[in-house]
Protein backbone atom coordinates (compact mmCIF):
# COMPACT_ATOMS: atom_id res chain seq x y z
CA UNK A 1 0.00 0.00 0.00
CA UNK A 2 1.63 3.44 -1.29
CA UNK A 3 0.47 7.21 -0.06
CA UNK A 4 -0.89 8.99 -2.94
CA UNK A 5 0.50 12.30 -3.72
CA UNK A 6 3.35 12.67 -1.84
CA UNK A 7 4.18 15.65 -3.42
CA UNK A 8 1.57 17.84 -2.82
CA UNK A 9 0.37 19.84 0.06
CA UNK A 10 -3.07 18.30 0.77
CA UNK A 11 -1.39 14.97 1.05
CA UNK A 12 1.36 15.87 3.76
CA UNK A 13 -1.16 17.01 6.14
CA UNK A 14 -4.39 14.11 5.91
CA UNK A 15 -3.33 10.40 5.80
CA UNK A 16 -4.02 8.94 2.10
CA UNK A 17 -2.56 5.26 0.32
CA UNK A 18 -3.68 2.83 -2.22
CA UNK A 19 -2.98 -0.09 -4.29
CA UNK A 20 -2.00 -0.62 -7.05
CA UNK A 21 -4.07 -0.98 -9.93
CA UNK A 22 -3.51 -4.14 -10.79
CA UNK A 23 -3.80 -5.41 -7.21
CA UNK A 24 -6.95 -7.15 -6.00
CA UNK A 25 -8.66 -4.15 -4.05
CA UNK A 26 -9.95 -6.49 -0.62
CA UNK A 27 -7.38 -8.73 -0.55
CA UNK A 28 -4.92 -6.31 -0.67
CA UNK A 29 -6.85 -4.48 1.78
CA UNK A 30 -7.08 -7.47 4.21
CA UNK A 31 -3.41 -8.49 3.69
CA UNK A 32 -2.30 -4.58 4.24
CA UNK A 33 -4.14 -4.64 7.85
CA UNK A 34 -2.59 -7.93 8.94
CA UNK A 35 0.92 -6.23 7.91
CA UNK A 36 0.55 -4.11 10.48
CA UNK A 37 2.36 -4.70 14.10
CA UNK A 38 -1.01 -4.00 16.06
CA UNK A 39 -3.80 -6.75 17.07
CA UNK A 40 -5.93 -7.42 13.49
CA UNK A 41 -8.82 -7.63 16.13
CA UNK A 42 -8.41 -4.18 17.67
CA UNK A 43 -9.92 -1.68 15.07
CA UNK A 44 -12.33 -0.66 12.39
CA UNK A 45 -12.74 -1.07 8.79
CA UNK A 46 -15.46 1.18 6.72
CA UNK A 47 -16.20 0.09 3.47
CA UNK A 48 -18.55 1.46 1.17
CA UNK A 49 -21.51 -0.71 1.15
CA UNK A 50 -22.68 -3.85 3.19
CA UNK A 51 -21.95 -6.21 0.09
CA UNK A 52 -17.76 -4.92 0.50
CA UNK A 53 -18.42 -5.56 4.09
CA UNK A 54 -19.19 -8.81 3.78
CA UNK A 55 -16.48 -10.32 1.29
CA UNK A 56 -13.99 -8.73 3.54
CA UNK A 57 -14.35 -11.39 5.79
CA UNK A 58 -13.39 -13.58 3.30
CA UNK A 59 -10.51 -12.27 1.64
CA UNK A 60 -9.31 -12.07 5.61
CA UNK A 61 -9.49 -15.89 6.27
CA UNK A 62 -7.76 -16.21 2.62
CA UNK A 63 -4.86 -13.44 3.47
CA UNK A 64 -4.32 -15.43 6.76
CA UNK A 65 -3.64 -18.60 5.15
CA UNK A 66 -7.01 -20.22 5.74
CA UNK A 67 -6.60 -19.81 9.49
CA UNK A 68 -9.14 -18.61 11.79
CA UNK A 69 -8.97 -15.31 13.46
CA UNK A 70 -10.71 -12.52 15.28
CA UNK A 71 -11.05 -9.63 12.86
CA UNK A 72 -11.75 -5.90 13.50
CA UNK A 73 -15.22 -4.31 13.28
CA UNK A 74 -16.62 -4.31 9.52
CA UNK A 75 -19.12 -2.07 8.62
CA UNK A 76 -20.48 0.31 5.95
CA UNK A 77 -22.00 3.38 6.29
CA UNK A 78 -25.77 2.81 5.90
CA UNK A 79 -24.83 0.03 8.66
CA UNK A 80 -23.17 2.53 11.36
CA UNK A 81 -26.14 2.41 13.60
CA UNK A 82 -26.09 -0.54 14.56
CA UNK A 83 -22.46 -0.30 14.71
CA UNK A 84 -21.85 -0.08 18.28
CA UNK A 85 -19.73 3.09 17.90
CA UNK A 86 -19.03 6.05 20.47
CA UNK A 87 -21.83 8.11 18.64
CA UNK A 88 -22.68 11.41 20.40
CA UNK A 89 -26.15 12.09 21.14
CA UNK A 90 -27.13 9.75 18.68
CA UNK A 91 -29.99 7.84 20.74
CA UNK A 92 -31.74 11.48 20.70
CA UNK A 93 -32.16 11.30 17.07
CA UNK A 94 -35.53 10.50 15.69
CA UNK A 95 -35.98 7.51 14.81
CA UNK A 96 -36.18 6.20 10.51
CA UNK A 97 -39.06 5.87 8.88
CA UNK A 98 -38.79 2.47 6.56
CA UNK A 99 -38.77 2.08 3.52
CA UNK A 100 -41.75 -0.11 2.87
CA UNK A 101 -43.84 2.23 5.34
CA UNK A 102 -42.58 5.82 3.48
CA UNK A 103 -43.69 3.76 -0.25
CA UNK A 104 -47.30 2.52 1.18
CA UNK A 105 -47.70 6.09 2.75
CA UNK A 106 -46.30 8.13 -0.60
CA UNK A 107 -48.81 5.50 -2.41
CA UNK A 108 -51.50 7.02 -0.51
CA UNK A 109 -50.86 10.53 -1.25
CA UNK A 110 -50.56 9.58 -4.84
CA UNK A 111 -53.84 7.86 -5.01
CA UNK A 112 -55.73 10.97 -2.59
CA UNK A 113 -54.70 13.29 -6.01
CA UNK A 114 -57.37 11.08 -7.85
CA UNK A 115 -55.42 11.44 -10.96
CA UNK A 116 -54.83 15.45 -11.00
CA UNK A 117 -51.69 16.26 -12.06
CA UNK A 118 -50.77 13.74 -13.94
CA UNK A 119 -51.12 10.94 -11.18
CA UNK A 120 -51.80 7.23 -11.63
CA UNK A 121 -54.71 6.49 -10.73
CA UNK A 122 -54.52 2.65 -10.28
CA UNK A 123 -52.60 1.02 -7.17
CA UNK A 124 -49.70 -0.52 -9.04
CA UNK A 125 -48.54 2.30 -11.00
CA UNK A 126 -48.33 4.35 -8.07
CA UNK A 127 -46.78 1.92 -5.44
CA UNK A 128 -44.11 2.24 -8.71
CA UNK A 129 -44.18 5.74 -8.94
CA UNK A 130 -43.78 5.81 -4.90
CA UNK A 131 -40.82 4.23 -4.99
CA UNK A 132 -39.33 6.69 -7.34
CA UNK A 133 -40.67 9.28 -5.01
CA UNK A 134 -38.41 7.67 -2.35
CA UNK A 135 -35.87 7.21 -4.09
CA UNK A 136 -35.83 10.86 -5.80
CA UNK A 137 -35.96 11.67 -1.59
CA UNK A 138 -32.39 9.39 -0.92
CA UNK A 139 -31.02 11.31 -3.44
CA UNK A 140 -31.69 14.25 -2.25
CA UNK A 141 -30.46 13.88 0.99
CA UNK A 142 -27.67 12.23 0.26
CA UNK A 143 -26.30 15.07 -1.59
CA UNK A 144 -27.92 17.51 1.13
CA UNK A 145 -30.33 19.16 -1.20
CA UNK A 146 -33.57 21.13 0.31
CA UNK A 147 -35.76 19.66 -2.75
CA UNK A 148 -38.57 22.57 -2.20
CA UNK A 149 -35.88 25.26 -2.19
CA UNK A 150 -34.23 23.58 -5.20
CA UNK A 151 -37.32 23.18 -7.60
CA UNK A 152 -38.80 26.79 -6.53
CA UNK A 153 -38.44 28.72 -9.83
CA UNK A 154 -36.15 25.94 -11.52
CA UNK A 155 -37.89 27.23 -14.87
CA UNK A 156 -40.41 30.21 -15.22
CA UNK A 157 -44.04 29.16 -15.21
CA UNK A 158 -44.11 31.21 -18.54
CA UNK A 159 -41.65 28.74 -20.47
CA UNK A 160 -42.91 25.56 -19.18
CA UNK A 161 -46.56 25.06 -18.64
CA UNK A 162 -46.22 21.06 -18.21
CA UNK A 163 -43.25 21.17 -15.42
CA UNK A 164 -45.94 23.58 -12.99
CA UNK A 165 -48.03 20.65 -13.59
CA UNK A 166 -44.48 18.33 -12.42
CA UNK A 167 -44.06 21.15 -9.36
CA UNK A 168 -47.67 20.61 -8.31
CA UNK A 169 -47.72 16.90 -8.16
CA UNK A 170 -44.00 16.79 -6.51
CA UNK A 171 -45.59 18.71 -3.83
CA UNK A 172 -46.02 15.01 -2.54
CA UNK A 173 -42.31 15.13 -1.37
CA UNK A 174 -41.80 18.96 -0.62
CA UNK A 175 -44.81 19.78 1.21
CA UNK A 176 -46.81 16.75 2.24
CA UNK A 177 -43.91 14.56 3.41
CA UNK A 178 -42.07 16.12 5.63
CA UNK A 179 -45.42 17.10 7.14
CA UNK A 180 -46.24 13.59 7.59
CA UNK A 181 -42.64 12.66 8.89
CA UNK A 182 -43.09 15.34 11.47
CA UNK A 183 -46.20 14.14 12.71
CA UNK A 184 -44.89 10.45 13.05
CA UNK A 185 -41.82 11.68 14.64
CA UNK A 186 -39.52 9.89 12.20
CA UNK A 187 -37.06 11.11 9.49
CA UNK A 188 -35.75 9.81 6.68
CA UNK A 189 -33.39 7.14 6.43
CA UNK A 190 -30.14 8.61 4.76
CA UNK A 191 -30.80 11.96 6.68
CA UNK A 192 -30.99 9.62 9.75
CA UNK A 193 -27.79 8.10 8.60
CA UNK A 194 -26.02 11.70 7.79
CA UNK A 195 -26.67 12.84 11.19
CA UNK A 196 -25.10 9.84 12.66
CA UNK A 197 -22.12 10.00 10.65
CA UNK A 198 -21.58 13.98 11.56
CA UNK A 199 -22.27 12.58 15.44
CA UNK A 200 -19.21 9.88 14.77
CA UNK A 201 -17.33 12.49 13.20
CA UNK A 202 -17.62 15.33 15.45
CA UNK A 203 -17.04 12.57 18.18
CA UNK A 204 -13.70 11.63 16.68
CA UNK A 205 -12.62 14.87 15.90
CA UNK A 206 -13.01 15.54 20.20
CA UNK A 207 -11.47 12.81 21.39
CA UNK A 208 -9.61 10.35 18.63
CA UNK A 209 -10.04 6.39 19.04
CA UNK A 210 -6.76 4.34 20.29
CA UNK A 211 -7.30 2.13 17.50
CA UNK A 212 -7.13 2.02 13.95
CA UNK A 213 -9.51 2.96 11.62
CA UNK A 214 -9.10 2.40 7.89
CA UNK A 215 -11.73 4.06 5.69
CA UNK A 216 -12.54 3.49 1.70
CA UNK A 217 -13.37 6.12 -0.06
CA UNK A 218 -15.61 5.64 -2.78
CA UNK A 219 -18.49 8.55 -4.66
CA UNK A 220 -20.36 9.79 -1.75
CA UNK A 221 -22.43 12.37 0.28
CA UNK A 222 -21.13 15.48 2.06
CA UNK A 223 -21.59 13.77 5.27
CA UNK A 224 -19.64 10.74 4.25
CA UNK A 225 -17.23 13.02 3.10
CA UNK A 226 -16.67 14.63 6.35
CA UNK A 227 -16.35 11.41 7.81
CA UNK A 228 -13.11 10.55 5.74
CA UNK A 229 -11.81 13.79 6.22
CA UNK A 230 -11.69 13.20 9.82
CA UNK A 231 -10.20 9.42 9.00
CA UNK A 232 -7.63 10.56 7.44
CA UNK A 233 -6.49 12.90 9.90
CA UNK A 234 -6.59 10.45 13.32
CA UNK A 235 -3.29 9.48 14.80
CA UNK A 236 -4.44 5.77 13.30
CA UNK A 237 -6.52 6.86 10.94
CA UNK A 238 -6.61 6.05 6.93
CA UNK A 239 -8.18 6.98 3.99
CA UNK A 240 -8.01 4.35 1.06
CA UNK A 241 -8.40 5.27 -2.28
CA UNK A 242 -10.17 2.63 -4.65
CA UNK A 243 -9.00 3.02 -8.44
CA UNK A 244 -6.78 6.11 -7.69
CA UNK A 245 -4.72 7.35 -10.24
CA UNK A 246 -0.53 7.71 -9.79
CA UNK A 247 0.01 9.81 -12.27
CA UNK A 248 -2.70 12.39 -11.31
CA UNK A 249 -0.46 16.15 -10.96
CA UNK A 250 0.01 17.50 -7.72
CA UNK A 251 -1.88 20.99 -8.71
CA UNK A 252 -4.83 18.79 -9.70
CA UNK A 253 -4.06 16.63 -6.30
CA UNK A 254 -4.15 19.73 -3.89
CA UNK A 255 -7.00 20.81 -6.08
CA UNK A 256 -8.85 18.26 -4.02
Amino acid sequence: MTAPGVGGTAARKIKLAAFPPEAAFLPALAAAWLMGPEDPADGLIILPNRRAARALAGAFLTANGGRALLLPRIIAPGAIDEAGLALTGALDLPPAITPISRQAILTTLILKLNGRDGAPQKLPQAWALAADLGALLDEADEAEIDLAAALTGIVPAALAEHWQTTLQFLEIITNAWPAVLAAQGVINPVSRRNRLLDAQTAAWAAKPPPYRVWLVARDAGPAAARLARTVAGLPAGQVILPGYDAALPDPAWDAL
